[in-house]
C-alpha cells in the first residue's frame, strides 16, 4: 500500500511539472482594442485610435464597418475603411471629418466596428466605439491656449462657442470638468494643486468662459510637466484646444542686474492711443536696475540710472517687498487679437516712489511696480510695469481729459507703462 502510495504521489508530481511548464511556454495572442468607447464629433475631424497589445511585425490591416442614423458621405467621411497597423507600431489612425452643414436638429449616433482580426492577433473587448455627431445646437468646449507657464498660480481660460464659431453663452452655471492628463510628469499634490480643490471651470450664467485656477507647490527636476484637459461632456465637443501643456516654473526670479533696453509699449501709445510719445520716458544700456536678495520675497533694489526713469525710481538703494502674484491685462495686445491677453505678474511694493514720475514736480510715496520673466526673440527679458503713477511730464492731457476719471487703483491699471530690461552677464 505505502509503495502503490508514492507511486500515485510521482506520478501527480510529473503531471504537475508537465503543466506548468506547458503554462509557461503558453504565448498569449496579442489583442486589437479601440481606444476610447466614445467620441464626439461637431464641426472638424475626430480620431478614431487602434491600440495593438504588441507591435505588428509587418504592415497588417483592420477592416471597419460603419452603422447607425450618421450615414457616411452626407454627414461624414472617413479617412479609410481600415485602420493600417505598420511594420513596428502599435497604434493607428482613421479620421472622421462632419460634412460642411450637414448638421441638423438632432444628434446622430455613429457607431465604428472592428472586423476580423489579421493573422497573429485577436480582437479584444473593445471592438468597437460610439461617435455623436452634435447637432445644430452642439457646443465646442476649448482652453483658450495651448501652453502656458505657471508661477505661483495661475487661471486658464476655457471658452465655449456654438457650431457656427459664434460665442456661446450658457443658460445657468456650468462647470466643465478638468483631468489631469497621463503624459504629465509633475504630480498633483506634489508638484501643483487645484485651487481650493477645484478641478473644474466654472462658467457663470450668461457667460462664454471661466477659468481652473492652478496653484505652484515644488520645482523638481524632470517632474515640470502638467497636462490638463478637458473632461468629456454630453452635448460638447472638443475645439481645437482639448488640452493645455503647462510648464512648472515657480516664482519669477528677478535676481541679477538688469540693463534698459526699450519701453515696449511705445508704439501702442502712438498707434492706438495717438498720443505724443515725444516726452515718454527713456534711458540707455547704461541704465541699470540690480535686485539682490536669495528669495523672491524680498530683494535689495539698487537703481544706476542717469535717463528719465530715475524721475520714477529715485537713485537711492532700498528693500522691496512681494505683495502678490495677480493677472494683469495685457491691454496693447488685447487691441491687436480683439480679446482678452492676461498675464501674470509679481506685484512688489516699493516704500519711496515719486508717483508724479517727474524731473520738476514729486510726490513720494510707497507704490508697487509689478514684474515678469519672459523671452523674446530667445534674449532673457525682465518685463516691468508701472501703473502706479500719476502722469505730469508726459500723458498729462490724457490724463486731465479722462484717465483720471476712470478712478482705477493702481491709477493707469488700464493705461500702464511697459519697460523692458535685457540681463547683464
Amino acid at each position: 500500500m505505502k509503495k502503490l502510495f508514492y507511486l500515485l504521489f510521482a506520478m501527480c508530481a510529473v503531471m504537475f511539472t508537465a503543466c506548468s511548464s506547458d503554462d509557461d511556454n503558453k504565448t498569449e495572442i496579442p489583442q486589437l482594442n479601440l481606444e476610447k468607447s466614445n467620441y464626439t464629433l461637431a464641426s472638424g475631424t475626430v480620431d478614431i485610435k487602434l491600440i495593438a497589445d504588441a507591435p505588428a511585425t509587418s504592415n497588417i490591416s483592420i477592416p471597419v464597418t460603419f452603422s447607425g442614423r450618421a450615414t457616411e458621405g452626407t454627414d461624414f467621411t472617413a479617412s479609410a475603411k481600415e485602420f493600417t497597423l505598420k511594420a513596428g507600431e502599435m497604434e493607428a489612425v482613421i479620421t472622421l471629418t462632419r460634412v460642411a452643414d450637414s448638421a441638423g436638429d438632432d444628434n446622430l449616433p455613429l457607431t465604428v466596428n472592428l472586423g476580423n482580426a489579421p493573422s497573429g492577433y485577436t480582437i479584444g473587448v473593445m471592438s468597437y466605439t460610439t461617435v455623436t455627431l452634435l447637432s445644430k445646437n452642439g457646443i465646442i468646449m476649448s482652453f483658450a491656449n495651448t501652453s502656458d507657464i505657471l508661477t505661483l498660480q495661475s487661471d486658464y481660460k476655457v471658452t465655449l462657442t456654438n457650431m457656427s464659431g459664434s460665442v456661446y453663452k450658457v443658460t445657468e452655471i456650468t462647470n466643465l470638468n478638468v483631468e489631469v492628463d497621463p503624459s504629465s510628469t509633475a504630480v498633483e499634490g506634489t508638484h501643483f494643486e487645484f485651487t481650493d480643490g477645484k478641478k473644474y471651470a466654472t462658467i457663470a450664467k450668461n457667460k462664454s468662459n471661466g477659468t481652473v485656477s492652478i496653484n505652484f507647490l515644488k520645482k523638481e527636476p524632470g517632474k515640470d510637466k502638467l497636462v490638463l484637459r478637458l473632461s468629456e461632456r454630453p452635448g460638447y465637443a472638443y475645439g481645437n484646444n482639448a488640452t493645455i501643456t503647462i510648464t512648472l516654473q515657480g516664482a519669477y526670479n528677478l535676481d541679477g542686474a538688469w540693463a534698459f533696453k526699450e519701453v515696449s509699449n511705445l508704439n501702442y501709445w502712438k498707434e492706438s492711443m495717438m498720443a505724443d510719445i515725444s516726452t515718454f520716458p527713456t534711458g540707455t544700456n547704461t541704465d541699470k536696475i540690480t535686485f539682490t536678495g536669495n528669495s523672491y520675497t524680498e530683494y535689495t533694489f539698487t537703481p544706476s540710472l542717469n535717463g528719465s526713469l530715475k524721475n520714477y525710481f529715485g537713485t537711492s538703494e532700498r528693500k522691496v517687498t512681494f505683495k502678490e502674484e495677480v493677472t494683469k491685462e495685457l491691454w496693447e495686445e488685447s487691441i491687436t487679437q480683439m480679446q482678452s491677453v492676461p498675464i501674470n505678474v509679481s506685484v512688489y511694493t516699493f516704500p519711496d516712489i515719486n508717483i508724479k514720475f517727474s524731473a520738476t514736480d514729486s510726490e513720494v510715496r510707497p507704490a508697487i511696480v509689478s514684474f515678469r520673466n519672459i523671452t523674446v526673440e530667445g534674449e532673457e527679458i525682465l518685463e516691468c510695469t508701472i501703473d502706479d503713477f500719476i502722469p505730469t511730464d508726459f500723458l498729462a492731457d490724457q490724463w486731465e481729459g479722462w484717465i483720471k476719471d476712470l478712478a482705477e487703483n493702481p491709477t493707469m491699471l488700464s493705461n500702464p507703462i511697459r519697460i523692458h530690461f535685457t540681463r547683464v552677464k
